[in-house]
């Protein structure tokens, strides 16, 4: 080999080397999200200002199941949460379930007697029967541990029952149908919460419900989709 070409090829190793140890100083003084220890950690290098600003609400996936992560679907996050604290408490949830369970009773029966939907009735007639007997395990139950029970609705939920009374028609069954998917999903809620219970027979209780409400949740949640569309494609003056 020449001396040109020697001198030539030396000049280029050396420009290689210069350019491979930028290149390396880059990478290790550039944030890498790929470098957090987390798959948060590296979500966070692109999300901070995001997290700071709603660092201080509280945060949806701490609740205790999947089901009080997604019920924001059908009910107001505070609505939720304070259902999950009801059910922490024996005696809170006993009030809290009893009320609920009234309110679906009544609401079933002014369902069965006002609505023209044979769906809508046959799910009223349904919420009548398994609330009302739920309602009757939980009465015997707390009272032999000494627990109050509601014996009549409160002013709350006495004023629900009016305002749904006092519609009729497509407006009944769209109100009918929203209320049972909201009230399920925080019914469930409340529930799964009171199966972890200090007191072991609400738990079991809790536990043994559960089932039911879910189902119930998935049929009001297909009762309220189905209204909304009868309801969305029915002439105006039936609205």
């Amino acid at each position: 080999m020449n001396a040109f070409s020697t001198v030539t090829l030396s000049a280029l190793l050396a420009a290689g080397a210069a350019a491979g140890a930028a290149a390396q100083t880059q990478t290790q003084t550039s944030p890498d999200p790929s470098a957090a220890s987390s798959p948060h950690q590296r979500q966070s290098t692109n999300t901070g200002a995001n997290e700071a600003a709603t660092s201080n609400r509280a945060d949806p996936s701490a609740a205790a199941s999947p089901h009080q992560q997604g019920a924001m679907k059908n009910s107001t996050k505070a609505e939720t949460d304070s259902a999950v604290e009801a059910g922490s408490s024996p005696a809170t949830f006993v009030k809290t379930a009893t009320l609920d369970g009234m309110t679906e009773v009544e609401f079933g029966k002014l369902a069965v007697s006002k609505s023209s939907n044979s769906d809508v009735k046959r799910f009223a007639q349904k919420m009548v029967q398994d609330h009302g007997q739920a309602n009757q395990q939980l009465a015997a139950l707390a009272r032999s541990k000494g627990l109050p029970v509601p014996t009549k609705l409160d002013a709350k939920h006495e004023a629900m029952l009016q305002e749904l009374s006092a519609k009729s028609g497509a407006a009944f069954d769209s109100d009918y149908a929203s209320h049972m998917a909201k009230a399920h999903t925080k019914a469930v809620a409340l529930f799964e919460a009171a199966s972890q219970s200090s007191d072991p027979d609400l738990a079991a209780f809790a536990k043994q419900t559960l089932p039911t409400l879910q189902q119930h949740e998935q049929l009001a949640n297909n009762l309220n989709a189905s209204v909304e569309t009868r309801t969305a494609s029915a002439p105006a003056k039936d609205k």
